[in-house]
């Protein structure tokens, strides 16, 4: 198996402390993007072993969580003003979780992301106009 080049996996505690990190750091910038995905793992092998993969299908599924600033390399990019925006290194980090500790995660989860994302704008809306059109085959 070719080495890997993706950032090694954290421990879910390491996990938190680099997502909050994540999140400050796209905070001071006053701009930016967190992204969160999660996603089911079966039977996979540990990416530390080179062990093929054993008869013990049955074992308990995995979480694997990752997070992402988003930021892309500037040559991804057209023009420059773009390239300019997105200069930033792009930080990936992931986590293994176990079925039996993910409820216990995502409490943990759902509270640094709730506490992060502070930052948050309400969205402007347009007033709404008091005397509105009637309908074509309205009454």
């Amino acid at each position: 198996m070719a080495p890997s080049s993706e950032t090694p996996r954290l421990t879910p505690s390491d996990f938190l402390a680099q997502l909050t990190t994540l999140f400050t750091s796209t905070t001071t910038a006053n701009h930016g993007s967190v992204f969160l995905t999660q996603k089911a793992l079966f039977g996979a092998p540990s990416p530390d072993t080179d062990t093929a993969m054993t008869s013990d299908t049955s074992a308990a599924p995995k979480i694997l969580v990752r997070a992402t600033n988003g930021a892309a390399t500037p040559k991804t990019h057209h023009t420059k003003t773009q390239a300019r925006k997105l200069e930033g290194k792009k930080v990936k980090i992931s986590t293994v979780i176990e079925a039996s500790e993910a409820e216990e995660f995502f409490a943990k989860l759902a509270e640094t992301c709730k506490t992060s994302m502070t930052g948050l704008r309400k969205r402007e809306r347009k007033p709404k106009k008091k005397g509105g059109k009637k309908k074509a085959g309205g009454k």
